[in-house]
């Protein structure tokens, strides 16, 4: 049997604060434990190879069986029954016809039982029986059917290109680079889109001294995936998802000639080196932000990716800007163009 990662979320499992991503991983991992317990206990347990029927073995009847169904996994519990007194082990039995001609097997001597890596929209039939230590059998429970969910897979695209200016100022406070309605079902789903970050340059030859920002511009911008649940459209109720992303991005005007960059200190106080570039120059940042599988509960989200630029945080004693003759005006926290466009959506759904 193959292992398959359930994608719907245990209902009973109640944690504080924990992400539904993280329950969901946590049930695969005990379903996958209490499986292999199962399998070891069963492999202890001293085998009969004869089977005898005998009418003092209790039949297990079919109001104390429950199924609990799962993508891709079916899982069997029943009551322990009365009158057993040399229990060697249950004997469960799986077909997807209901006469049973072909069956997976399994015995254990716990009153559960997982299976998993089934087929997806596919009705299984089950049935256990009692196994005693002289190798007598009781009959058959009545056979229980169960059908696997079906999986959908759910892609959407938007190439639109939008373009949105970061002001650095005082409070650069967050600002909406993206946004986006969308619908789920349920299920696991990541989504991503394509960016290029580029410094706004200020300075200009044909202004006023006092007008000029500098020849030299650096910008440090930070951007965040944010979701807001139920509430399409609204600001209030808009949470974070995942982590921050950093972008750094600087060029040089023209009209200089040749544009310092760093000047470092060389062990003598006062002496520095700098590092020059003819003419202008750009570091412009391009990439896609990327938001991991996450699982998303039924229910309509709107999507947000919000960013600005982060207050500086020159350090004097590590590096000043070459500023020789006054040829080189650096700018640190400067306006930045952020534009986005690829909004790719991808969610593995599953149906009841």
């Amino acid at each position: 049997m193959g292992r398959v990662q359930s994608l719907a979320t245990l209902s009973e499992v109640r944690l504080r604060k924990w992400p539904a991503g993280r329950v969901s991983q946590l049930k695969l991992f005990l379903g996958h434990l209490e499986q292999a317990v199962g399998v070891s206990l069963a492999a202890q347990v001293e085998q009969s190879p004869k089977r005898t029927f005998s009418k003092f073995v209790p039949k297990i009847v079919p109001q104390d069986i429950t199924t609990d169904i799962s993508y891709k996994e079916i899982r069997v519990n029943f009551e322990t029954p009365k009158g057993i007194k040399n229990l060697l082990f249950y004997e469960h039995q799986l077909s997807a016809t209901e006469g049973f001609f072909n069956f997976d097997q399994f015995q254990s001597p716990d009153t559960n039982y997982i299976w998993p890596g089934l087929n997806e929209g596919t009705t299984y039939y089950l049935r256990i029986r009692v196994v005693t230590k002289d190798g007598e059998v009781g009959p058959w429970s009545d056979v229980i059917d169960a059908s696997t969910p079906y999986s959908q897979a759910y892609g959407l695209y938007d190439g639109t290109e939008r373009s949105t200016r970061l002001s650095a100022g005082n409070d650069n406070p967050w600002i909406p680079v993206f946004e986006r309605d969308y619908t789920a079902i349920g299920g696991k789903a990541y989504y991503s889109l394509d960016y290029k970050v580029d410094v706004i340059r200020l300075w200009a030859a044909n202004v006023s001294q006092s007008s000029k920002k500098g020849n030299i511009e650096w910008s440090d911008c930070e951007f965040r995936w944010m979701e807001n649940v139920g509430a399409t459209g609204k600001e209030a109720g808009y949470e974070q998802r995942g982590r921050q992303f950093f972008v750094t991005t600087y060029g040089s005007n023209e009209g200089f000639g040749s544009s310092g960059f760093y000047a470092f200190k060389v062990g003598v106080k006062g002496y520095s080196t700098a590092l020059e570039s003819e003419g202008a120059w750009v570091n412009q940042r391009c990439g896609t932000f990327i938001q991991k599988f996450s699982t998303l509960e039924p229910g309509d989200y709107s999507i947000r990716l919000e960013g600005r630029v982060t207050p500086s945080r020159r350090r004097e004693n590590d590096f000043y800007p070459y500023d020789s003759n006054q040829s080189t005006k650096f700018v640190y926290s400067s306006d930045a163009i952020c534009k986005v466009k690829n909004f790719n959506i991808f969610e593995t759904l599953v149906s009841d």
